[in-house]
């Protein structure tokens, strides 16, 4: 179905606040296989859910940190933060939107294979010794 339900909207709220629990888990696709698994069926509806319910949280985040640097802002650049803030945002909107027209015709599988074989490799590095 391409509903949000209360129980879709639950699922993946919950999953926004754990997956930061969990080092390495991506929070985008923690909240879109959530959302899939509460019902929200269709790919695309359910990408398109999990960035939305993602904004606020960014927005928070960026907010506390803002609050955080508040009494020391003497010694920050905010000609750089602005820039860089504006050129995240460009391109965090067309990295979105170019997900969102890729998922319409398209699996996760290439993301789901990628994972597995990255991390694959990098136990097997780390068992080796080569990473500490």
């Amino acid at each position: 179905s391409a509903t949000v339900t209360w129980n879709v909207a639950f699922w993946v709220g919950l999953c926004q606040i754990l997956a930061p629990v969990f080092p390495g888990a991506s929070r985008s696709g923690c909240t879109i296989f959530a959302a899939m698994l509460a019902g929200l069926t269709l790919r695309p509806a359910a990408t398109e859910f999990a960035f939305l319910v993602g904004i606020p949280t960014m927005f928070a985040a960026t907010g506390y940190e803002l609050l955080k640097v508040r009494g020391r802002s003497a010694g920050e650049d905010w000609q750089a933060l602005i820039i860089g803030f504006a050129v995240s945002l460009v391109v965090a909107f067309i990295a979105v939107k170019w997900l969102l027209r890729y998922v319409q015709s398209h699996r996760f599988t290439i993301f789901a294979w990628y994972r597995i074989v990255l991390g694959s490799i990098l136990l097997a590095l780390l068992m080796q010794g080569a990473l500490r």
